[in-house]
């Protein structure tokens, strides 16, 4: 199971990143549409702070970290389709993942992407 997960307000939980015997592998990107809101969930003992890679362009999406065995608030994506937001894990430099902003009706979750 990865160490934290994100999620969109009112849509199924989308693992990422995806870690795997402590390698990380890519996780899936989060696709959004303008307007929804994401917020992290942290399922572990430590505690995780996601930031933009580009705070200047998409800001911040919380004030500090996501602390064990709960959720952050909810950032409000406000880019536009076709954007993708690069983010990491500012306590754990190997944790990273994207965002990617898509065309309302275009998101395409997978079913393996999604809790059960």
């Amino acid at each position: 199971m990865p160490d934290w997960s994100i999620k969109i307000e009112g849509k199924p939980a989308v693992f990422t990143p995806d870690i795997d015997n402590l390698n990380l592998k890519p996780g899936t990107p989060l696709q959004v549409v303008q307007g929804d809101l994401v917020s992290w969930n942290n399922e572990t003992d430590d505690p995780h702070f996601p930031v933009p890679d580009d705070p200047a362009k998409f800001g911040v999406f919380m004030t500090a970290a996501v602390t064990p065995d709960n959720p952050s608030g909810a950032y409000n994506v406000v880019a536009p389709s076709g954007t993708t937001i690069s983010y990491r894990c500012s306590l754990h430099d190997n944790e990273h993942g994207q965002i990617v902003v898509v065309d309302f009706g275009a998101s395409d979750y997978g079913t393996e992407d999604l809790i059960a």
